[in-house]
């Protein structure tokens, strides 16, 4: 190989290593490639659990603040189609679920 081809040789071949080191990221970033995220909607609230399932969010604040005037710490969360939880820790649910008659 002569010496004139070696000086564009190397340039070529380093550009295009560049340009597939800098394709690999972009295929494994692609939406094709990327595992699915955990559906936030789903009804997994982890060590909380509904207590009661309401249409309004100022009913569904009013029965948080009835839990709390119990001594049981609640909190609320959309429940999709425009229905409320009020959610509560499991070891409460029973006695939350007596106090706000399920409102379910």
């Amino acid at each position: 190989m002569p010496l004139a081809s070696m000086y564009i040789a190397g340039p070529l071949i380093a550009f295009a290593m560049i340009g597939v080191l800098a394709a690999i990221p972009r295929w494994a970033s692609s939406s094709d490639h990327k595992t699915s995220l955990p559906d936030r909607t789903t009804e997994d609230f982890g060590l909380l659990a509904p207590a009661a399932t309401v249409e309004d969010q100022a009913v569904a604040q009013a029965l948080r603040q009835l839990l709390g005037r119990a001594g049981i710490r609640a909190t609320v969360a959309p429940a999709g189609d425009g229905w409320v939880h009020v959610l509560v820790f499991e070891t409460e649910l029973d006695r939350a679920r007596r106090l706000t008659d399920g409102a379910i």
